[in-house]
């Protein structure tokens, strides 16, 4: 039958990225896993404000675009697979794509919340407010990426 052996290469090319996709979205995990020990390690102050300040600066770092670039290789994959995939990706390719997603759009929010947090505590500093609004354009462009692909 013709074109089987197409299917079947891209079949396995699909799994292959999946499976490249999720090895990929380690690094995501590993650095908002580390990123998330350092905001819990920060003791309380003298007061509960400052507390909470400093631990939204510090998990607003994953939003700089040099950090938010470990999210991209794994959204990069996960759409192309999915897109290879055509109109059945396996389960595993599905959840791949969402979790992708998922993440870009809460860094999206830890952004948001860090302009405020700016804005409020720094006098409206520019150059962090920059820095994050750059971050969350990143972040928009990965969720859209892997909006349009699913």
């Amino acid at each position: 039958m013709p074109g089987t052996d197409d299917d079947q290469r891209v079949a396995t090319l699909v799994h292959h990225l999946t499976v490249a996709g999720w090895l990929l979205l380690g690094g995501s995990f590993g650095f908002l896993a580390f990123q998330l020990d350092r905001v819990r390690s920060i003791g309380a102050g003298d007061s509960p404000f400052g507390v909470w300040d400093q631990r939204i600066e510090v998990l607003s770092f994953v939003m700089l675009p040099p950090n938010l670039v470990v999210l991209t290789p794994g959204a990069a994959v996960a759409a192309l697979a999915i897109w290879l995939a055509g109109p059945t990706p396996g389960p595993w390719l599905v959840m791949l794509i969402r979790v992708v997603t998922g993440i870009a759009i809460v860094m999206f929010v830890i952004g948001a919340v860090a302009i405020v947090n700016i804005y409020v505590n720094d006098d409206g500093e520019l150059d962090g407010v920059f820095l994050r609004l750059g971050g969350m354009s990143m972040a928009a462009g990965v969720a859209w990426l892997c909006r349009a692909a699913s």
